[in-house]
């Protein structure tokens, strides 16, 4: 199941995983904040197609919409990419473990994932608003450097801020 978020740009999902190894996770460029048996965990920006392999397994996230989720979650995208990190790696552990209990009491995971990121995008800066204008100029499939004149950037600053 997958919907939109009422955190703009973002998704909310959910999803029951019977046979792991059944395809990749494709990449989106996009983050995500995992929950899975009571763990929490970030998925960075993939290039490259992911195996999740292992157990069958209950899964339910947040994807963030491009350029947000460094922002909300406190570390750079580059940090994470091609990469799964248990969020103690990157926040409290009492916050986490306070978190993990508040999600798996909740009767419907994904909704309590929602919540948790409204709440924590309450609590940070907004994102760059540059990056939303950037995404929907790339999705059109405009060049790097059009995009750049347009937004009034060099290209590798372009590069730099994305």
């Amino acid at each position: 199941m997958e919907r939109a978020s009422r955190l703009p740009g973002a998704v909310v999902w959910s999803r029951t995983v019977e046979n792991p190894t059944a395809g990749p996770v494709l990449p989106d460029g996009c983050m995500d904040l995992l929950w899975n048996e009571s763990r929490l965990l970030v998925a960075g920006p993939d290039t490259r197609a992911h195996a999740p392999g292992g157990e069958p397994t209950r899964w339910a996230g947040i994807r963030f919409a491009p350029g947000t989720a460094p922002t909300y979650l406190g570390v750079p995208a580059h940090e994470l990419r091609d990469r799964r990190v248990d969020l103690t790696d990157l926040w409290p552990i009492a916050t986490v473990r306070r978190l993990r209990t508040r999600i798996a009491k909740s009767p419907d995971p994904a909704a309590e994932m929602e919540q948790l990121a409204l709440e924590r995008a309450a609590q940070t800066p907004t994102p760059d608003p540059l990056l939303r204008h950037l995404v929907a100029a790339l999705d059109t499939g405009r060049p790097v450097a059009a995009t750049a004149d347009e937004l009034g950037l060099g290209a590798r600053q372009l590069h730099r801020r994305s």
